[in-house]
C-alpha cells in the first residue's frame, strides 16, 4: 500500500480538449467549417493520445508495483506514437476537404498547451503537509 497519490493528469486532458473546442468554435465563427474541423481534427490528434499515454502511465504506483509502472509507461507511450500516426494517416487520406496547415497547426498548439499545463500542475506526492 502507497500514500503516494497520482497526480491529477485529467487537468491536462481537460485543458486540451477545452482549447481544442475554443479554437474551433472561434475559427468556424471567423473563417468557415474546413478551417474550424481542421482544427478541432488536430486538436484532437494530439489530446486523445496523450490522455492514452496519461491513463496508462499513472494506472500503477509505488515501488511494489515498479515493473507496471514502467511497463506503463512503455505501452501508454508507444500506443500514444501509433494513434498518433494513423489518426493522421486516416485524416489525411479520408478527408478530402482539409486545411492541411490547420490540422498541424491545431496539433501543435494542443501539444503545446499540454506541455505547458503540465508544468502548472500542483501536485504534492503524499498526503502529508509538513
Amino acid at each position: 500500500m502507497s500514500n503516494l497519490k497520482t497526480p491529477p493528469v485529467y487537468k491536462v486532458t481537460i485543458a486540451q480538449l477545452a482549447v481544442t473546442i475554443f479554437i474551433a468554435v472561434i475559427s468556424l465563427l471567423i473563417s468557415g467549417s474546413i478551417l474550424a474541423y481542421s482544427l478541432l481534427l488536430g486538436g484532437l490528434i494530439s489530446a486523445v493520445p496523450n490522455s492514452y499515454f496519461a491513463f496508462h502511465a499513472y494506472r500503477y504506483q509505488g515501488a511494489r508495483n515498479a515493473q507496471n509502472v514502467v511497463k506503463g509507461f512503455i505501452r501508454g507511450e508507444l500506443g500514444k506514437i501509433i494513434m498518433t500516426v494513423v489518426l493522421f494517416a486516416l485524416s489525411f487520406t479520408l478527408i478530402t476537404s482539409l486545411n492541411e496547415l490547420a490540422l498541424i497547426l491545431g496539433f501543435t498548439l494542443i501539444h503545446f498547451v499540454g506541455v505547458v499545463m503540465s508544468g502548472f500542475i500542483n501536485y504534492r506526492p503524499t498526503h502529508n503537509k509538513t
